[in-house]
C-alpha cells in the first residue's frame, strides 16, 4: 500500500488489530513514529517493506503465508505527474499490477485484491451522475492507465476461472472521486494546495477554474475500503467451505464508485477555504486544457446497495476538519520549536575565555556614547555603523576572578587616558563582569576598578557592553556569542527602522519573539474553528479581484520562514508571508524522473564514482529537464509552452528619445565604467522592441528607463517621463497596473542611491517612486526588508555583469564547465568588504579549522583549500587565498579560472539583497551558498533555487566548511546539473545579437513569463 489513503487505511486496520504488511517507496519516519505513538500494538502489527512494487524480490518477500488480501494503492496518482512521464505512469499503474498478481500466483497464494482506481477512467461524460456502466473513455494518460489496470485484473480473474485449479481470484476496483482530507497528503493536490497556501496567505494557483468536482473525504474513502475488504472476505469464506462439500465458485471482478454524490465548483471551494482560513491569499488562474476533465458527479447507488457505502462527511465538515488538523500540527510544531530554541541561556566565564584570539566588534548603548567602538585620526569613540571596526580580542584567565580583556586595532590598543596622559600611557586592561542571562559584560579598569563610560548622571548602574566575535581563526565552532550579533539582526529583522537595539537584539531572540506570537496567532485561529456550530456550514468568502498594489497585505513587513514549519511561514498575524528557498517536502517518490524519457524503476542510480567521469556534467545535463528546476506553479504554466504576453514598447519624451536614437552606444554598450555594467535595462528594452505590438486595451506597456545612466547625469526623472507618455502616447483610461519599468541600479524602484542601509531605510520610507506604484518593476532589488522591493508585484532580474563576455567565452558551453568533483578548491569568495554585506564578508573570510572534521560526507573535501579575501602574506602554510579583484578585465581570467576550480561559492548579501558575483558563480558551475533568508534572488518567483544552491543561516558561518562537507559528491553533481539547466536565465545577450533573447531561456524569457503570471493573479482588497 502507498500514498495518503494507504497511511490512513493502515491506521484504521492496525487500530482494530489487523496485521498489515506495507510496501512503500516513501514512508516518512515521523509518520511511522506518530503511528507507533498513537496505536500501541502497531509495532507488532505493522510490517513496513521499503521498496518498489516493480521489484520482484520485494513482492516475493511481502507475500508471506499469512497474507489474505491485497489493497493496491501504489500509483502515480496525479494527472499532471502522468503527463510529465507517460511511460513511467504506465509502468507503475499497469505493469506493476500485473507483476503483483503474478507474484501472488507464483507464491501459490490466493488472496483477493482491491484496486484503487479513479473516476478519471470515465473521462468527460455528458450524463451526470456517472454510473459504473458508463463508457470508459479516459481523457488523459492517467485515466487510461487506471482503466488498463482494471483490465489486467479482469484478465487474471478470467484466467483463473478458466484454469479451474486453486481458489478463484476475487477483485474489486474502487473508482475514487477527488480524495481530500489527509493532513499528510501531497501538497500539490487541489484541496491541500489551496488550504495550505490560504493559511499562509500565499498565492493560490488554479488551473482552468471552471471545474465542478465530486470531492470525497479520506475518512469516507477508508470506510469504502473496509467495506470492500469485508465483502471479499465474506465471498472468500463462501468459496472455501470444508471439502468435499465446497462448491467451486467463479472469481468475480466488480467496480464501484466511491464519491460523495455532491458536486462543488472550484470557485465555491475557494470561497469556503478562504472564508474559514480568513485568508488574504492572491488567486492566480492559468489556462486549463481538455486533458483535465472539469465536470464529475459520481453515482453511488451501486456502492450503497452492494457495499452499504454512503459518504458521511460533507464538504464543509471536511474542510473544517482539515483546517483544524493543519492548525493543530502548527501549534504543536511551534510549541516544540519554542521549547527547543527559546530556552534561557546561561553564559559563563568559560565563554568569555574562548574569545581570546578572536576578532570582533564592541558595542554599547547609553547616554552620550552609543554604538560600536572605533579608532580614527588618533581618537577612540563610539558610533552606530553599518561597517563597524573589527578589533582583536585578548582575554586572560585570572584564576577565578573576572577575566582581563584587551582589544586592539592593528597596533593600537584601546585605552582610557587620565588627565595629563599621552597616547600610549593610558589603561588598556579591563576586567570583564559577565551577566550570565544576557552575555553582556561590564568593563572596569583593571588597575582602579573604574567602570568604563559611566558618567555622573548614570548613578550606580554600570554600563553594559556586547562583545561579538566575527572570526575566531583556527577555533572550532560554534563560537560563543557569534549568533547574537545585533548588527545582523538589524539587517535581516528590521524593515523601516533607522536604528536598532545594539545590546538587546539578536536573530535568535527575534525568532523566539516571532515563534511565541505565531503560536498565539495559530491558537486564535484554532479557537475560531472550535467556535463553529454543528453541523458545520461554511460561508463563501468573496474571491480576490484587486490589483497587486491594492493587496491588503502589501505594506506589511515580511514574515520569517523556517523550512521545517508546516507551512514554512511564521505567520504572526502582522506580517506578509513570502516565497522561501526551502526545498519542498516531496511526497511523490518519482519526481526526479519527471519530464525525462526514463523509468523510475529500476531507479536511475548515480554512484559517487560516476562523478569522476570527465563527461559526467554534459551527460547529466543531456538526461535532465529544465522544467524540473522550476517552482511547481511555474512548471505548470511553462509546461504548456505559452506564448509571450502582449506588450507594447512606448516612446520616451521627445528629447530623451531623440538622444537615445542619436547616441545608441551611450545607452546600449556594455562598459566597465560606473554606469555601463548596469545596462540590463537597454538589453531588455531591445527584447521588448522585437516583440512589441501596437498598443491595445489591456496590453502591457514597457517604459524604458536607464537608471544608472541618468543618475550619473543627475536626472532621475522617471515620474516626469511617465507623465509625458501618459499625455502623448497612451489613452486617458490607461491602467497603470499594466506598466513595466526596468530598474537596474542598486535600490531599484526607490530610484535613488545611498550606500548606508539605515540611511536608505529613512529615505525609502515612502516606498517606490510614484511612476511604478501601481505597475511592475523589473528590478535588481530583492531585499525583503526594504520597501523598494514588493514581492508578488515586482520581478527580480539579474544585473548585466561586466564579465558577461568573459563568462560567455570561458564557459561557452557545458563542456567547458568543470564537473564538480574534478574541482580542487572547496570554497572561494571574492568581494570588497563594505556596505550591507560588510559584516557577512568579514565572517566568511575567516580561517576555520575544518580539515580534521570527522563528520564529512564529501570524500576528500576536508583536504581541499578554501580561498578568501585576505593578504597572501599572512597565508597559513599550505593555504591559498584569492585576493580581491578590483579590475574586472585585468584579473578576469584568473578569477574565472578560480571559479571553475571551486566547489562552493558563498554569496553574502549585497545592497540589492544579493550581488552581481551571483551571475559569475552560477554561469561557472560553482554551487552558490546563499547566506541568510531575507533575499529574493533573480527570478525567485519562477526558479526553485533550492535545486541549484545551498542556503545556510548567517549564525552558522562559524561552521561554514563543516556544513558544506555534509553534502555528498552525487548531491553536488545534481545541484551543478540543475545550475547548467537554468544558467542562461542570468546572462544577457551580447551586443549585436539581441535575437538571442529568443534562442535561449534568458532573462527576457523569465521576465516576460513571470509578468504574465502576475497579470493572471488577483489580490484581496
Amino acid at each position: 500500500m502507498a500514498l495518503t489513503q494507504g497511511k490512513h487505511l493502515i491506521r484504521r486496520l492496525v487500530s482494530t488489530g489487523v496485521p498489515v504488511t506495507s510496501i512503500d517507496v516513501l514512508f516518512f519516519e515521523d509518520e511511522l513514529k506518530q503511528l507507533h505513538w498513537d496505536v500501541t500494538d502497531s509495532r507488532e502489527l505493522l510490517r513496513v517493506i521499503h521498496g518498489d512494487i516493480r521489484d520482484e524480490a520485494v513482492l516475493d518477500s511481502a507475500f508471506t503465508p499469512d497474507v489474505v488480501g491485497i489493497v493496491n494503492l501504489a500509483a502515480v496518482s496525479r494527472v499532471l505527474w502522468c503527463l510529465e512521464n507517460e511511460d513511467d505512469c504506465e509502468d507503475v499503474n499497469v505493469r506493476a499490477v500485473d507483476m503483483m498478481l503474478e507474484a501472488m500466483k507464483r507464491g501459490g497464494r490466493d488472496p483477493w485484491i482491491i484496486q484503487a482506481s479513479s473516476r478519471e477512467v470515465y473521462g468527460s461524460q455528458d450524463a451526470m451522475p456517472v454510473k459504473e456502466d458508463a463508457p470508459i473513455t479516459p481523457a488523459n494518460v492517467y485515466g487510461g492507465s487506471k482503466a488498463r489496470a482494471e483490465k489486467v485484473i479482469e484478465r487474471h480473474v478470467s484466467d483463473r476461472n478458466s484454469d479451474g485449479r486453486g481458489t478463484p481470484l476475487q477483485a474489486i476496483a474502487l473508482r475514487l472521486a477527488n480524495v481530500y482530507g489527509g493532513e499528510n497528503d501531497h501538497r500539490e493536490r487541489l484541496v491541500p494546495s489551496i488550504i495550505t497556501q490560504a493559511m499562509a496567505h500565499r498565492t493560490i494557483q488554479i488551473v482552468g477554474g471552471s471545474q465542478n468536482l465530486d470531492l470525497i473525504h479520506i475518512d469516507d474513502v477508508i470506510d469504502a475500503f473496509v467495506l470492500a475488504i469485508g465483502r471479499l472476505e465474506a465471498r472468500k469464506r463462501r468459496v472455501a467451505g470444508p471439502w468435499p462439500f465446497a462448491k467451486r465458485r467463479q472469481g468475480q471482478f466488480e467496480a464501484f464508485n466511491v464519491a460523495s454524490g455532491a458536486s462543488i465548483s472550484v470557485h465555491e471551494l475557494l470561497g469556503k477555504i478562504i472564508g474559514i482560513t480568513q485568508s488574504a491569499s492572491p488567486l492566480q488562474t492559468i489556462p486549463g486544457d481538455n486533458r483535465f476533465p472539469d465536470r464529475y458527479l459520481g453515482d453511488t447507488t451501486q456502492s450503497s446497495d452492494v457495499l452499504n457505502f454512503s459518504a458521511r462527511v460533507s464538504i464543509d465538515e471536511g474542510i473544517h476538519r482539515l483546517a483544524t488538523a493543519y492548525l493543530l500540527h502548527t501549534v504543536d510544531y511551534l510549541e516544540r520549536k519554542i521549547e527547543d530554541k527559546c530556552a534561557t541561556k546561561h553564559y559563563t566565564v568559560e565563554d568569555l575565555l574562548k574569545l581570546n584570539g578572536c576578532s570582533g566588534t564592541i558595542a554599547t548603548n547609553g547616554p552620550g556614547q552609543t554604538g560600536y567602538l572605533y579608532f580614527s585620526d588618533g581618537q577612540f569613540g563610539w558610533r552606530e555603523a553599518l561597517e563597524p571596526q573589527i578589533w582583536s580580542f585578548e582575554v586572560d584567565d585570572t584564576s577565578g576572578e573576572d577575566p582581563v580583556f584587551r582589544c586592539r586595532s592593528g597596533d593600537e590598543y584601546f585605552e582610557i587616558l587620565e588627565d595629563g596622559q599621552a597616547r600610549g600611557e593610558g589603561e588598556t586592561r579591563f576586567k570583564l563582569g559577565l551577566d550570565p542571562a544576557t552575555g553582556l559584560v561590564r568593563m572596569l579598569t583593571a588597575s582602579t576598578g573604574r567602570p568604563l563610560l559611566n558618567s555622573s548622571g548614570e548613578g550606580k548602574a554600570q554600563r553594559l557592553f556586547r562583545l561579538t566575535p566575527i572570526c575566531c581563526a583556527d577555533k572550532e565552532g560554534p563560537w560563543p556569542f557569534f549568533d547574537q550579533d545585533p548588527l545582523v539582526s538589524a539587517i535581516f529583522d528590521l524593515r523601516s527602522e533607522q536604528s536598532h537595539d545594539i545590546l538587546g537584539s539578536s536573530r535568535p531572540k527575534t525568532l523566539c519573539t516571532r515563534l511565541v506570537s505565531a503560536k498565539q496567532t495559530a491558537q486564535k485561529r484554532l479557537d475560531y474553528l472550535a467556535s463553529f456550530d454543528r453541523p458545520i456550514q461554511l460561508e463563501n468568502a468573496p474571491l480576490p479581484t484587486g490589483l497587486p498594489a491594492q493587496w491588503r497585505l502589501r505594506d506589511l513587513p515580511t514574515c520569517a520562514n523556517l523550512c521545517d514549519h508546516p507551512t514554512i511561514c511564521i505567520d504572526t498575524g502582522d506580517c506578509m508571508c513570502a516565497q522561501s528557498a526551502c526545498p519542498p517536502t516531496s511526497r511523490f517518490p518519482f519526481a526526479s524522473t519527471a519530464n525525462l524519457p526514463v523509468l523510475s524503476y529500476p531507479r536511475p542510480t548515480f554512484h559517487e564514482n560516476q562523478t569522476l567521469d570527465p563527461n559526467v556534467l554534459v551527460d547529466q545535463v543531456n538526461r535532465s529537464s529544465w522544467l524540473n528546476v522550476l517552482r511547481p506553479h511555474a512548471a505548470r504554466y511553462l509546461g504548456r509552452s505559452p506564448s509571450f504576453i502582449q506588450i507594447n514598447l512606448t516612446r520616451l519624451p521627445d528629447d530623451i528619445q531623440n538622444d537615445r536614437d542619436m547616441n545608441p552606444e551611450t545607452y546600449d554598450q556594455l562598459r566597465s565604467s560606473l554606469y555601463g555594467c548596469f545596462s540590463a535595462d537597454s538589453a531588455l528594452e531591445r527584447g521588448v522592441k522585437i516583440v512589441s505590438d501596437g498598443y491595445s486595451n489591456g496590453s502591457l506597456v514597457f517604459l524604458p528607463y536607464y537608471q544608472a545612466l541618468f543618475h550619473e547625469r543627475g536626472q532621475p526623472h522617471i515620474d516626469s517621463w511617465l507623465q509625458d507618455v501618459r499625455q502623448h502616447r497612451l489613452p486617458t483610461d490607461f491602467d497603470e497596473s499594466n506598466l513595466i519599468i526596468p530598474f537596474t541600479k542598486d535600490w531599484g524602484a526607490c530610484n535613488f542611491w545611498e550606500r548606508d542601509l539605515f540611511t536608505m531605510r529613512e529615505h525609502a520610507g515612502a516606498g517606490v517612486t510614484r511612476a511604478v506604484r501601481k505597475g511592475t518593476a523589473w528590478s535588481v532589488m530583492g531585499d525583503l526588508n526594504v520597501k523598494c522591493y514588493r514581492p508578488d508585484q515586482d520581478i527580480v532580474i539579474p544585473s548585466r555583469t561586466c564579465l558577461q563576455e568573459h563568462l560567455r567565452e570561458h564557459f561557452r558551453d557545458v563542456g567547458h564547465v568543470r564537473p564538480i568533483r574534478q574541482r580542487t578548491n572547496l570554497a572561494a569568495f571574492k568581494g570588497s568588504n563594505w556596505g550591507q554585506g560588510y559584516i557577512f564578508r568579514q565572517k566568511i573570510s575567516c580561517h576555520r579549522p575544518y580539515r580534521q572534521f570527522s563528520g564529512s560526507k564529501l570524500e576528500g573535501g576536508g583536504s581541499m583549500p578554501s580561498h578568501w579575501n585576505t593578504d597572501t602574506s599572512s597565508e597559513p602554510e599550505g593555504e591559498h587565498y584569492l585576493a580581491t579583484l578590483n579590475d574586472y578585465h585585468a584579473d578576469a581570467e584568473d578569477y574565472l579560472a578560480t571559479l571553475n576550480d571551486t566547489v562552493f561559492c558563498p554569496l553574502p548579501p549585497g545592497i540589492t539583497g544579493w550581488a552581481t558575483r551571483t551571475i559569475d558563480v552560477i554561469y561557472s558551475g560553482c554551487i552558490p551558498v546563499l547566506i541568510g533568508d531575507q533575499t529574493h534572488h533573480p527570478f525567485w518567483d519562477m526558479l526553485d533555487w533550492s535545486k541549484f544552491s545551498v542556503q545556510i543561516s548567517e549564525g552558522e558561518l562559524d561552521r561554514l566548511e563543516e556544513i558544506l562537507l555534509g553534502y555528498t559528491w552525487s548531491q553536488l553533481q545534481q545541484l551543478q546539473t540543475n545550475l547548467m539547466l537554468v544558467r542562461d536565465a542570468f546572462l544577457y545577450p551580447s551586443e549585436g545579437d539581441m535575437d538571442q533573447h529568443f534562442r535561449v531561456r534568458g532573462p527576457f524569457f523569465f521576465a516576460m513569463h513571470g509578468t504574465a503570471l502576475l497579470k493572471q493573479t488577483k489580490f484581496p482588497l
